[in-house]
């Protein structure tokens, strides 16, 4: 773990201590994830993803309900979804699988740190997304 993942995260712990026992998961779905880093892999090497012509996502909401995520920002791309194919729970996590524009992708959540992993095939090369989601209720005051 990073030093700076490690200072947010401690930093999360002392502002919402009532937090620790739950978890992220509240009540029911969905979730909220902020996407906080992103690499592009191929056979050879991992650095960070070219120039996108369309701003990558930062905020995305987690239907599970309804199998649907849906991008939240940037402003521009508000209101995108994409389907949720699959779903499967394996002790705290859920594995999400589904298709978007031609490319296939994985999602697995985290519902003890709320940690996320987001990996989308580009037939020769793949994006690693890495976000941390709360669920949307624990988020009201």
């Amino acid at each position: 773990m990073s030093i700076k993942r490690t200072l947010v995260t401690a930093a999360a712990l002392l502002i919402t201590p009532s937090l620790l026992g739950a978890g992220v998961r509240g009540e029911a779905d969905p979730y909220v994830c902020s996407l906080t880093k992103a690499v592009e892999c191929d056979s050879e090497l991992c650095g960070p993803p070219a120039p996108p012509d369309v701003p990558h996502p930062t905020f995305i909401r987690v239907d599970l309900d309804n199998n649907l995520i849906t991008l939240l920002a940037p402003d521009e791309r508000r209101g995108e979804t994409t389907q949720i194919r699959t779903t499967e729970r394996s002790g705290d996590h859920v594995v999400m699988t589904g298709i978007s524009a031609g490319r296939g992708w994985t999602m697995t959540l985290s519902e003890t740190d709320g940690g996320a992993v987001i990996t989308v095939n580009l037939g020769d090369a793949a994006f690693v997304v890495f976000a941390q989601c709360i669920a949307e209720d624990l988020l009201s005051p």
